[in-house]
């Protein structure tokens, strides 16, 4: 189940990243004949975009329960979830090159800053007593190094 949420996130998150490409590219996709979902259907080229962020806010809060990542990771990436949503509505709601720029934009640095969320909130498979894998970078970026026998 843990693949199919790091799965879900990479599949939802290209929607709203092509969808506002490609809506500042319509006028040469509609040129060039290119049948885009952003000429040929804007307004669900929108909802598409919206939906696939909400989606992903979803699929990060329910993450925990697979035992893929603590549930750090749940309220770490709410706020990052929540600002890509955020520019997902704005497209939806005035669809126009600024608002399609903005949500690109926000699905560059989006994925690998909530990616690298994931990795440093990931839960260990090996033992569950020991330290989790946020308090081990906090340690490891502070350079605190407990004793062995601690």
């Amino acid at each position: 189940a843990a693949a199919w949420v790091v799965a879900a996130v990479l599949y939802s998150w290209q929607f709203p990243h092509f969808n506002a490409l490609s809506w500042r590219l319509r006028p040469d996709y509609s040129r060039a004949g290119y049948c885009m979902m952003s000429v040929t259907n804007p307004d669900l080229c929108r909802r598409v975009a919206l939906r696939h962020c909400l989606l992903i806010t979803a699929v990060c809060s329910l993450a925990p329960f697979t035992e893929l990542t603590t549930w750090a990771f749940a309220f770490v990436s709410l706020p990052l979830n929540l600002y890509f949503t955020h520019m997902g509505w704005k497209f939806y709601q005035n669809a126009n090159n600024q608002s399609a720029r903005k949500l690109f934009m926000v699905s560059l640095w989006h994925l690998p800053v909530l990616l690298l969320c994931m990795f440093i909130c990931k839960k260990s498979l090996e033992d569950k007593g020991k330290k989790d894998n946020v308090t081990m970078f906090k340690d490891f970026v502070l350079g605190f190094q407990p004793s062995a026998g601690v």
